[in-house]
C-alpha cells in the first residue's frame, strides 16, 4: 500500500470521539522514543484510521526522509506470503525469508485493517516472528482494525498477547459536536463559506461517519459551482438525500433492532429486556446480534450491553446463527432477505 500524501495530521478534522487516537499518532510520528509500543485503533470503516496511519508515515517522512517505514494493509502481507509460500526457489533464502526479512529491517510497521487476517493461521506466525523482532529493537508497530483485537477468536494468542500490551485506542462514530468540526475543517480546506445554519442542519441530519461527511462536501461544493449559487438548507436536503440513498444508508444498531424485530413481528422491548418472549425471541434477538458484529463490526461487549446482556451472550448467538444459516437452507436465506431489506 501506498502512503498517500494527502492524508495528513493538518487535515485531520479531530473531535471528542477522535481526540485520543489523534494524539496517540501524534506521539508516534514524533522522532525519537515511541510509548505505547505497539499501538492499536480501533473503530468501524470510515472514521479516519487510515487517515491517521498515513498521517503518521508522512510526518516522519518529512522529518527524516532516510527512514525505512512500511505501510501496507494485513490482506497485502496475507496476499503476499500466500503467493511466497506457492513459489519454489532453488537458491537461498527462500521468498518467505526474503519477505520476512524486509519486514524486519523496517523501522517502523504500519499494519491497516488487521481484521482481515483473522483465521489465517500461517500468515499469522510469520507476523508474530517479525512483530516480536521489531518491538524487541524498539521499532514502532502501528496497526488499525475494525474489530478490537481482544474480540477476535481466530488468532494466535501469541499475536494476540503482542499487540494487546501496548496501548489500544478506540475511535467512535462521531457526536454532532464532532460532525459540525469536520464540516467546518473540511469546507475551509477548499475555501468554501457556509452559513451556519446549512452546517447545522447537515450536522444534524446524518450520524454518518468522517467519510460521508468528505462526501457531502464534495456534493456541496460540486452543486454550488454548477448552480453557480451559496449553498442554502433546500441544497443541503438535496444533497443528503442523494448522498443516503440505497447503497449509502446509514446503517445504526436501532435500525437492524427495528428492521429485525418487523421481521419476525416481534416488539423491541421484547428483545431487550429479560425473560420476554421466549424461545422464538431468543432468536431473533441472536439474529440482530449477528448483523450488529457482522455489519456494524460491533464488540462483543458492546453488542451484549445494548441487550443487557453479557459478553458471553452475544458470542454465543452469533455462532449460533453462523451454524443456523450452515445447517438449514431457508434460514440462510431468510438472513439474507433481511439483510437486503437493511440497505434499501
Amino acid at each position: 500500500m501506498e502512503i498517500s500524501p494527502q492524508y495528513r495530521f493538518d487535515s485531520f478534522a479531530e473531535g471528542e470521539s477522535s481526540r485520543l487516537a489523534y494524539a496517540a499518532c501524534k506521539a508516534a510520528a514524533e522522532v525519537g522514543e515511541f510509548h505505547g509500543n505497539p499501538l492499536v485503533l480501533v473503530g468501524g470503516t470510515g472514521l479516519g484510521k487510515t487517515h491517521l496511519l498515513h498521517s503518521i508515515a508522512n510526518t516522519i517522512r518529512s522529518k527524516k526522509n532516510g527512514l525505512k517505514i512500511i505501510c501496507s494493509t494485513a490482506l497485502e502481507f496475507y496476499e503476499e506470503f500466500a503467493k511466497n509460500m506457492l513459489l519454489k526457489k532453488e537458491n537461498n533464502p527462500s521468498p518467505i525469508e526474503e519477505m520476512s526479512a524486509r519486514y524486519r529491517n523496517a523501522d517502523m510497521l504500519i499494519l491497516d485493517d488487521f481484521q482481515n487476517i483473522e483465521g489465517k493461521t500461517q500468515s499469522q506466525h510469520e507476523l508474530l516472528q517479525i512483530f516480536n523482532t521489531l518491538l524487541l529493537a524498539g521499532k514502532p508497530v502501528i496497526t488499525a482494525s475494525q474489530i478490537p483485537i481482544s474480540d477476535m477468536e481466530n488468532v494466535n494468542e501469541s499475536l494476540r498477547s503482542r499487540l494487546t500490551s501496548g496501548l489500544t485506542v478506540q475511535i467512535s462514530p462521531p457526536v454532532l459536536v464532532d460532525r459540525l468540526a469536520i464540516l467546518r475543517k473540511k469546507f475551509d480546506m477548499i475555501n468554501l463559506k457556509i452559513d451556519e445554519g446549512v452546517l447545522l442542519h447537515l450536522a444534524e441530519k446524518t450520524s454518518g461517519t468522517a467519510s460521508d461527511l468528505v462526501g457531502i462536501v464534495s456534493n456541496i461544493r460540486f452543486k454550488v459551482i454548477q448552480n453557480n449559487r451559496n449553498a442554502d438548507l433546500e441544497m443541503a436536503a438535496e444533497v443528503l438525500e442523494e448522498h443516503f440513498s440505497n447503497s449509502h444508508r446509514i446503517l445504526t444498531m436501532e435500525a437492524i433492532v427495528k428492521a429485525v424485530a418487523a421481521s419476525y413481528g416481534i416488539s423491541i422491548d421484547t428483545l431487550k429486556l429479560k425473560g420476554r418472549g421466549g424461545k422464538e425471541a431468543v432468536l431473533v434477538r441472536q439474529v440482530a446480534m449477528y448483523f450488529m458484529r457482522n455489519l456494524l463490526k460491533k464488540s462483543y461487549e458492546h453488542i451484549g450491553k445494548y441487550f443487557n446482556r453479557d459478553h458471553s451472550t452475544a458470542l454465543y448467538a452469533c455462532k449460533s446463527v453462523e451454524k443456523k444459516m450452515k445447517r438449514e437452507i431457508p434460514f440462510n436465506l431468510e438472513i439474507k432477505r433481511i439483510k437486503k431489506n437493511l440497505y434499501e
